[in-house]
């Protein structure tokens, strides 16, 4: 499954080149074979008919508006579930409809070193003319249908679906983000045999991502209807049936080899402790098992059998999830795998359908505690939330039929980062020492960064990331301490061209403190992006001055709004000392619009404050 949470910075190179690959293909997609593709779609219809043996056919319509050049259709499928056929093309001629002959169906695989089962075929729309397109597409595995979305790469005016359930099966749905939809209608009808469902709109369009098109909607906020089809016996009881379908699937994965059994009793020889056993086989996955492999269908959800991630020594986050959990069990700690939805996914893990997750993770009950383990997280500890994963919900597989949990975020009274900064006005320069501290995961970016660097490299980036921090001053005498609880930086900052005497007054500008927002060095900030944790800064600059001056009245700014708050005071502390100070409090984790708007309001004024200089009268002797 995509997305874990380390993979794309301890896995960089392997993620940049999935990513050119795919960008590739985009631009087949764009491009093909010469051809620009500049698609408007007059509507298209899917009818989606389940069938009593728990497979399903969905038959599609394309309606194509005349355009002045060919374009090639892509019409992207999974080898292992799905089997495309009766690709028909056809001209529209007022109400009727001629068929014409396709000269080649164009084909090739979309199997890239870390997607797996998915082929794309390519059919030519003639020019000059309105066509039809048609094809059907038949699934073995009903869970696979579990979503419809109701948003567009083309241009399409209309968006039609039409669903057929046998009369012993149940349709469950959940419509996320309908807000955004132009157009939405629905309604069902019901036979002696089956219901019908009828659901029309004018889907939002968007900007292709060359994820989305093998599904992975990534930091995506777009209409997407959630489904899940269940038999009768699991009428209104939709949490239960993907539970009991899950847990079928993944059994043929587990059971451990004495092999593996014997490397489990030899890292927890002598220890009784369940939480210290936990802890002892949690970092030995995160530390000796390589993240691999971003696969789609149903390879995203079904794990490797455990014994072949040992063997191996890889795997991606249900391969990793399922294997810990197994070794918990084999230790006597009751452990099992939930299915998530980390920040950046389209749905949260509220509703039981596969297209509401992106993610496994293991779990493990100690002291009557639900407790999160995530093995493609190497930072993430034990008994904390898992970073990604904050303010979302996880379904945990069990045998007791399925629970959904609530992973709770970590507050920003947890999360402070402390910056203190001793400083003195020289005649041309402004020299001292800063100390920086982050405690509970305020540093976990830096972690991630620093992570495996050795003593020279560490120090190097420090350098860099510092200077950039206090706005390209000066950086030296560099000491960074990491630890499991907090993160320690201290070292000295040599601050130029901030100072300037007219012989009346001293005017200081103070542009080098630290920005608000670390993670992020742009100025003002776009929606969906995600700050990864709640935080608590507190920057306090202590300035003396090299000559008296005389007492002013501090400036100060206060801005507050839910779970974002910015307060600055500038002050006098004697006739030769001033204190720059601010606290910032963020709650929020991932910014939609509003929140975007009122932070970017609250990095534009304190960019204003720190720009103006301070005016210090000097005292006269």
């Amino acid at each position: 499954m995509y997305n874990c949470n380390d993979c794309l910075l301890e896995n960089y190179a392997k993620v940049k080149k999935i990513l050119n690959a795919l960008i590739l293909l985009l631009f087949i997609l764009c491009n093909f074979k010469g051809y620009c593709q500049d698609i408007h779609l007059e509507s298209i219809q899917e009818i989606i008919e389940v069938k009593d043996d728990s497979s399903f056919t969905n038959n599609v319509s394309i309606h194509f508006k005349k355009s002045d050049e060919r374009r090639f259709y892509p019409i992207f499928y999974d080898t292992e579930l799905e089997k495309v056929s009766d690709i028909k093309l056809f001209i529209k001629k007022r109400k009727r409809e001629k068929p014409i002959y396709i000269k080649k169906i164009y084909e090739e695989d979309a199997k890239l070193e870390y997607i797996t089962s998915k082929k794309i075929k390519y059919v030519m729309i003639p020019a000059d003319k309105e066509i039809k397109l048609s094809y059907s597409v038949s699934c073995k595995e009903l869970m696979y249908f579990s979503s419809l979305p109701f948003f567009s790469y083309n241009q399409l005016d209309t968006l039609n679906y039409k669903i057929k359930v046998p009369e012993n099966f149940e349709l469950v749905y959940n419509t996320i983000y309908k807000e955004s939809i132009p157009y939405y209608k629905i309604d069902s009808t019901k036979t002696e045999t089956s219901s019908v469902w009828n659901i029309k709109v004018v889907p939002q369009k968007v900007e292709p991502d060359p994820f989305q098109f093998f599904g992975v909607y990534k930091n995506m906020r777009n209409p997407l209807m959630r489904i899940i089809v269940t038999p009768d016996s699991y009428k209104n009881r939709p949490t239960n049936y993907i539970n009991d379908w899950y847990s079928e699937k993944v059994a043929s994965k587990k059971g451990l080899n004495y092999q593996v059994k014997q490397k489990i009793d030899q890292l927890t020889a002598n220890i009784k402790d369940p939480s210290e056993i936990t802890n002892i086989i949690y970092n030995y996955v995160k530390n000796n098992f390589k993240y691999v492999a971003i696969e789609v269908g149903m390879g995203a959800f079904i794990p490797t059998h455990a014994n072949a991630v040992y063997l191996n020594k890889e795997g991606d986050c249900k391969d990793l999830s399922n294997f810990l959990s197994e070794a918990l069990r084999y230790k006597g700690i009751s452990s099992d795998i939930a299915l998530a939805a980390t920040f950046d996914h389209i749905s949260d893990c509220d509703f039981p359908s596969l297209s509401s997750a992106n993610h496994v993770i293991a779990v493990a009950y100690l002291n009557g505690k639900v407790v999160l383990l995530d093995p493609t997280d190497s930072i993430h500890r034990e008994g904390t939330p898992v970073e990604s994963l904050q303010d979302r919900n996880i379904l945990i597989v069990s045998s007791k039929g399925g629970v959904f949990h609530n992973v709770k975020s970590f507050t920003p009274e947890e999360n402070t980062i402390l910056y203190q900064l001793e400083l003195k006005e020289d005649k041309t320069s402004i020299n001292g020492t800063f100390k920086t501290t982050y405690k509970g995961i305020s540093g976990n970016f830096l972690r991630r960064r620093i992570k495996g660097k050795n003593q020279k490299e560490l120090l190097d980036f420090g350098n860099v990331f510092y200077e950039e921090i206090f706005r390209n001053q000066s950086i030296s005498n560099l000491e960074l301490f990491n630890d499991s609880e907090k993160i320690e930086c201290k070292g000295n900052v040599s601050i130029n061209s901030k100072s300037f005497d007219d012989g009346e007054s001293k005017y200081l500008f103070i542009d080098f403190l630290p920005r608000i927002i670390e993670i992020e060095n742009r100025e003002t900030l776009i929606e969906g992006i995600n700050l990864a944790n709640p935080f608590h800064k507190k920057v306090r600059a202590k300035i003396r001055i090299n000559e008296p001056i005389k007492d002013f009245d501090p400036i100060t700014y206060d801005y507050q709004e839910e779970g974002i708050k910015l307060s600055v005071i500038i002050k006098p502390v004697s006739k030769s000392e001033i204190e720059c100070n601010y606290d910032f409090i963020l709650s929020h984790v991932y910014l939609e619009k509003e929140k975007v708007s009122k932070i970017n309001e609250i990095l534009k004024s304190f960019k204003k404050i720190i720009n103006e200089p301070i005016i210090l009268k000097k005292q006269k002797s």
